[in-house]
């Protein structure tokens, strides 16, 4: 009997015991709730109580375990609702900007291309992308053939998202107020290309026909502006790029390598200034100020990029592509 006795008095004591133990897990867990939280403001504020109005370049930021934490219980990327840049003189910038780092020569290829959606493996829809890609004479080879062409070729498309040092492809937004200035044409002849590939016209039993209206509006409807911070940082920390080195790179909404974050350090810091300074579209004295503070240069941003970016795009008949 005191053997059953003894036993019972101990279940009753680790009856106390786990009920102190749920009390202070419980405890730690509002804390680090607490913490958490403060440590996702901190975040926030870090961009915030960023005021100056002169461009400043920030290359030092919050630490990584601070952008998870935030990214984990905020969101989007704090300056996010600022960060719509000229996606023709943002290709321009990141040129400029390998250029003067490098001391070497960048170009940009332009590439538009049809992606061809399926659903359960049945071909459901065309959906249109532009390209700038940006790079050195290495890096740029594999797609040269393709610049200043309009493309339908899933295989181009997946080979178009490599990535690498030295080059940063970015996909151009869909529209949402302003159109992108670039139209595509059937030939050399400057002639109009009406946008709905032969393929389509020949499977009309399979699918529901779309018209050529409906293909027109697609292509137009890509944007000027480009969001150039990732709308979901969680997952692109956790994917990095396909790069084992995680960081600040990760905000952006499109591949940066580690070793070209810098790009990605000053493209924050012209966010920074352009929403300090309330402008919606950079000027030509905005650009000379921010080059002239990170490389005391002058440039012409926005007439490199007229010259560097065509307005039309021949389209290249789908039996002519890489398949």
């Amino acid at each position: 009997m005191d053997k059953i006795a003894a036993l019972l008095k101990e279940i009753e004591d680790l009856k106390i015991q786990r009920q102190i133990a749920e009390e202070t897990i419980k405890m730690v867990n509002e804390k680090s709730e607490l913490d958490y939280a403060e440590i996702a403001k901190s975040y926030y504020e870090f961009y915030a109580n960023k005021k100056n109005k002169e461009f400043v370049l920030y290359d030092r930021f919050p630490s990584l375990s601070a952008l998870d934490i935030y990214a984990s219980r905020m969101g989007n990327f704090p300056l996010y609702e600022y960060g719509n840049l000229n996606v023709k003189e943002l290709a321009e910038i990141i040129k400029h900007l390998y250029q003067f780092k490098t001391s070497k020569e960048y170009s940009i290829l332009t590439i538009g291309l049809y992606e061809k959606v399926f659903k359960e493996q049945i071909f459901v829809s065309y959906k249109p992308h532009l390209y700038l890609m940006i790079g050195n004479n290495k890096t740029l080879r594999p797609y040269e053939e393709f610049d200043g062409k309009f493309a339908s070729s899933n295989k181009l498309y997946y080979s178009i998202k490599e990535k690498g040092q030295n080059i940063i492809n970015i996909d151009a937004d869909g529209a949402y107020t302003r159109i992108v200035d670039i139209r595509t044409y059937k030939n050399k002849d400057l002639e109009e290309f009406i946008l709905a590939p032969e393929a389509i016209c020949k499977r009309q039993s399979q699918m529901k026909m779309l018209d050529d209206n409906f293909y027109k509006r697609m292509l137009l409807e890509i944007s000027i502006e480009k969001q150039i911070f990732t709308n979901n940082i969680k997952s692109s920390l956790n994917h990095s790029g396909g790069y084992k080195i995680k960081g600040i790179k990760d905000v952006m909404s499109f591949n940066v390598h580690p070793s070209d974050s810098y790009i990605a350090k000053i493209l924050i810091s012209i966010i920074i200034y352009k929403r300090n300074n309330h402008i919606k579209d950079l000027s030509a004295d905005d650009y000379n100020h921010i080059f002239d503070v990170l490389f005391n240069e002058k440039v012409d941003i926005i007439g490199d990029a007229k010259k560097d970016i065509p307005k039309e795009l021949i389209y290249i008949p789908e039996k002519n592509n890489i398949k």
